[in-house]
Formats: C-alpha cells, sequence, structure tokens
C-alpha cells in the first residue's frame, strides 16, 4: 500500500453492479481521502444511489472491491459494515415507528455506549439535530422530513468515523434543509463524509469537491465552483432546472 493509499477512508476498484442485462454501476473506481466531504451527483438513473447501496451491503456487487481504510468489505453485510464506524442514512428512513425520537437515537447510542452514557448521548443528538421537541413522539406520527433529522441523530449517536448519506435532503422544508446542511458541515470537521443527492440547493451549502455520476460511471470529479459551470453537466445531467450558475 501506497502512502497516498494510507489516506484513503474508502475506496473502490472497478464496482460494477449489473441487474440481468442492464449496468447500473459500470466500473467505478472512486477514493475518498481521510476527513474529506464528496457529494455524488447526477441524476435518476445515474447509478449513484446503486453505487451507495454497494458501498453500505445493500447490494452485493457484482464485480469489484469495496475497501474501507485497507481492508475490504465487498459483500458484506449492513450491520457488520456498521460495527466499522461507518454509520449509514439511507432514502427511506430506517426506524422503530411505535417508539419515541427519544427511544429510537438511545437504542442507537446504546450499540457503543452503557445505559447513562446513552441517554445522555441521545438527548445530545436530539438537540444538536434541532428535534429536542420531537423526543416524547411517536417517529411513526413524523413528517419525512422530521423522520429524516430523528434518523440522522440515530447515525450520529453511534460517533462514526465515516457517514453515508443517501438524499437525506429528501421531503425537507427549506428551514429543515437549511438545519441540515449545517449539520453536515459540522460533522465534516470531525469525520469523512459521502453525500448522494440530487437537490441542488441543498448541494451548493454544502459541496466542496464533487462526482458526478451518469450512466453508472463516473464522468466529472472536480471542486464545486468548476462543476457549477460546467456546461456539459448542465445540459446532460442536471436538465432544465440547472442553470446552476445563475
Amino acid at each position: 500500500m501506497s502512502d497516498a493509499d494510507d489516506h484513503k477512508v474508502i475506496r473502490t476498484t472497478g464496482l460494477t453492479m449489473r441487474f440481468g442485462g442492464v449496468t447500473a454501476v459500470d466500473h467505478v473506481d472512486f477514493a475518498l481521502n481521510e476527513g474529506e466531504l464528496r457529494c455524488l451527483l447526477g441524476p435518476n438513473g445515474a447509478g449513484k444511489s446503486t453505487f451507495f447501496k454497494c458501498l453500505t451491503g445493500q447490494l452485493t456487487p457484482t464485480e469489484g472491491v469495496v475497501e474501507f481504510r485497507g481492508q475490504p468489505i465487498t459483500g458484506w453485510l449492513t450491520h457488520d459494515i456498521v460495527k466499522l464506524g461507518i454509520g449509514i442514512k439511507t432514502q427511506v428512513p430506517n426506524l422503530f415507528n411505535g417508539l419515541s425520537a427519544y427511544e429510537n437515537v438511545r437504542l442507537s447510542a446504546r450499540r457503543k455506549h452503557l445505559a447513562p452514557m446513552a441517554r445522555q448521548k441521545a438527548e445530545e443528538m436530539l438537540e444538536k439535530c434541532g428535534v429536542t421537541d420531537l423526543a416524547k413522539r411517536e417517529v411513526g406520527l413524523l413528517a419525512h422530513g422530521q423522520r429524516q433529522l430523528v434518523e440522522l441523530a440515530m447515525v450520529l449517536a453511534g460517533e462514526p468515523s465515516l457517514v453515508l448519506l443517501d438524499e437525506p435532503a429528501a421531503g425537507m422544508t427549506g428551514d429543515e434543509r437549511d438545519r441540515l446542511a449545517r449539520l453536515v458541515l459540522e460533522l465534516s470537521r470531525n469525520a469523512s463524509v459521502i453525500v448522494v443527492e440530487h437537490d441542488m440547493a441543498f448541494i451548493r451549502q454544502i459541496a466542496k469537491q464533487v462526482t458526478v455520476f451518469n450512466r453508472g460511471a463516473i464522468f466529472r470529479e472536480a471542486p464545486i465552483d468548476e462543476i457549477m459551470r460546467d456546461r456539459a453537466v448542465q445540459e446532460i445531467y442536471l436538465g432544465k432546472q440547472a442553470d446552476v450558475a445563475a
């Protein structure tokens, strides 16, 4: 392993995912530096969410390798990946609907902490995510954006060193999205973060380095300012909504 490789928190080599005759992810070589915040961008069907699912154990890739700090984790189950210190937030909030927001976050914190510390950690994360007022509410009755923030509190309660977020801003109000952006930026000070998203308003708030997917492959990797000015990205990948330089 080279010195450069030592600083890669997650890496894929030749990662490929086929569904029958359809190639959703096509030989993707990707690497994330320790402490980096990276946004994965692209329209629906570009392959970014399938790529995310291969990273997180929701799918086992057809070919290729996923490594976490040099350790192969290809095809591992999601709960085993989480045990490595990887926090995962999927598109659909993964919550215990019959329990309160507090109990959901406390149970997540309990995986790492003894009961008294887990209670304290749950309260801290609910406050950090701005949902303390929802602590006693049954999560099955919450609005989608509120559920997104409660699940983020659950992820953070596990104190992960790498956080993977799949479309975390989906279904959020403008205020909730702004809160989420502040949380992601704060989180990135102490952890490596990958955010899969197509909400350009949210991307503009948090992005530094961006990887653009198209047709299952990486089309462009560049700082956000360059991506915003890239006419090919605007026309082909972001569609009519994306006069992103405006």
